[in-house]
């Protein structure tokens, strides 16, 4: 009768109770011959980490048709007529002056936007595994208006007053019960400024650009998010405190950016005089925008007249015509983009460190499938002050509202597009056991695993549809000239800096 071990646990060759889940023999290039070998199994990760992005900013392209001209050389000869060659030259010769100038995108502030990011996967017994990853941030909105650069600031005390001069259906006519027509002129003076053009291509040689002196805005906003499977092989450079493996996964990701342009005008042309004789067609006369009162009347920088210190002119001496050639006006365009990116990506990671503390980084690079969808919108695009259809040299730009289309001006475009866009992302990390030093936390059954985790991802896609750019800036609506979509693309990019925990379980 046999007496010896029972058969599931006899010695080599057959199974053992020592043997290993895991068990890796290779040969290192320098001949000599590795062995690995692991009963743990699978080894789990999870994050959570704030964000805290930095999208990119729209470029330095001029907001409007760069190749018109600008508004003080459309103006140059009616200006030199209603003062003098010397006040033109002291905008001309100095840029620093604004005389209703055009603007670029790029005074937009810097788009920042809180966000959030999910990290979970595992790791196999020989270092492969796979990751998922999914991140949001939120919604920038970035502002700018022309009044901040305005040397000229509204007075709170006129704005019932004013308005009721911006409200139908009399406008500045409007009789309003202890106010004198020198009142009102007085009140004009201080609210209507020099802010800022939109230059317009109007289907002339030159163009046009048009003023706006009660309100000029640009909104620019910007939000993504995405998700991405990535597989992690085995490390290929595997040393005690550095490993390097390869990646390879997918990415879907999307972004949604906007444009949007505000600006309202009186409708009016004004210069210093008694008639409608002292005005000039489409010029709007203000004060060199030196922020200092050189009449001494109170207000800074009077719309209507040049301030002029040695000639004693105060505002109860001037006398400013207005002449009201169209109703005020609001005009607005509105421009989204939304990108749908969906591709392949390989690339590499490095893990630098120990269990204590280690820093890693991820190096991606993607193929992606572009589909965009570009939405455009607005209305009251083209030149406010004329309003004579007959006038070869001037014509009416707006059609005129009637009750049946109470917004001639209106329009809209929309346009789908799908192409290849590059992609490349780039993070750091850094990770370290800080909880269990600390008095009060290290208690804390949540923070028993936890590492600390802080880092920054930069993350750029090239060939991107933006808004800003891609409109065809054409605006006179009695030629059937609107704005349209025109497509530019060029790189998008988000930066974000990150602080989070990081639990191996």
């Amino acid at each position: 009768m046999n007496v010896g071990p029972e058969a599931p646990v006899s010695a080599f060759p057959r199974i053992s109770p020592f043997e290993h889940q895991f068990q890796q023999h290779r040969v290192e290039k320098d001949g000599l011959w590795k062995f690995r070998s692991s009963n743990q199994g699978k080894r789990h990760f999870f994050s959570m980490e704030a964000l805290f992005g930095r999208y990119r900013r729209p470029g330095s392209t001029v907001l409007g048709n760069n190749d018109s001209v600008s508004y003080l050389h459309m103006m140059e000869d009616e200006l030199i007529l209603a003062t003098d060659e010397e006040y033109y030259d002291q905008f001309n010769d100095n840029t620093g002056l604004n005389f209703f100038d055009r603007t670029t995108y790029d005074v937009v502030p810097n788009m920042n936007a809180p966000g959030a990011r999910i990290r979970w996967g595992w790791l196999n017994d020989d270092d492969s595994g796979i990751e998922l990853t999914g991140w949001w941030i939120a919604q920038a909105d970035s502002v700018w208006s022309a009044d901040i650069r305005s040397t000229h600031k509204s007075n709170p005390a006129n704005q019932a007053v004013f308005d009721i001069l911006l409200s139908p259906p009399d406008y500045i006519f409007t009789p309003i019960p202890g106010y004198t027509v020198q009142d009102i002129g007085a009140i004009l003076q201080e609210e209507l400024k020099n802010l800022a053009s939109l230059p317009l291509d109007d289907g002339t040689i030159d163009g046009v650009s048009v003023p706006y002196d009660i309100d000029f805005r640009i909104k620019t906003i910007s939000q993504s998010w995405g998700t991405n499977l990535t597989w992690l092989s085995t490390p290929f450079v595997d040393k005690k405190n550095l490993k390097i493996r390869g990646l390879a996964g997918a990415r879907y990701m999307q972004v949604r950016e906007g444009f949007s342009f505000y600006g309202r005008d009186s409708g009016l042309v004004y210069a210093e005089g008694t008639t409608v004789a002292a005005t000039q067609p489409d010029l709007k006369v203000v004060s060199l925008p030196t922020g200092t009162d050189e009449n001494q009347d109170g207000i800074i920088d009077n719309t209507g007249f040049s301030e002029d210190e040695s000639s004693g002119n105060t505002s109860t001496t001037t006398t400013v015509f207005f002449l009201g050639v169209n109703d005020p006006v609001t005009s607005y365009v509105n421009n989204t983009v939304d990108t749908h990116l969906a591709g392949p990506e390989i690339g590499f990671q490095f893990d630098l460190g120990g269990d204590k503390f280690k820093i890693w980084g991820q190096t991606k690079f993607g193929i992606m499938a572009n589909r965009s969808k570009i939405k455009l919108n607005g209305d009251n695009i083209g030149m406010i002050t004329r309003d004579d259809p007959t006038d070869p040299d001037r014509p009416q730009a707006l059609i005129t509202p009637t009750a049946a289309d109470p917004n001639p001006n209106q329009f809209s475009d929309y346009q789908t597009h799908t192409h290849v866009s590059p992609l490349f992302e780039q993070s750091i990390f850094a990770e370290m056991n800080l909880f269990d030093k600390v008095p009060v936390l290290k208690r804390m059954k949540l923070l028993e695993e936890a590492k600390l985790k802080v880092g920054y991802t930069y993350i750029v896609a090239g060939e991107v549809t933006r808004p800003y750019e891609s409109i065809l800036w054409t605006g006179m609506p009695t030629r059937g000239l609107f704005p349209s979509i025109d497509v530019k693309r060029e790189k998008w990019s988000v930066g974000t800096w990150s602080v989070g925990l990081d639990w191996n379980y």
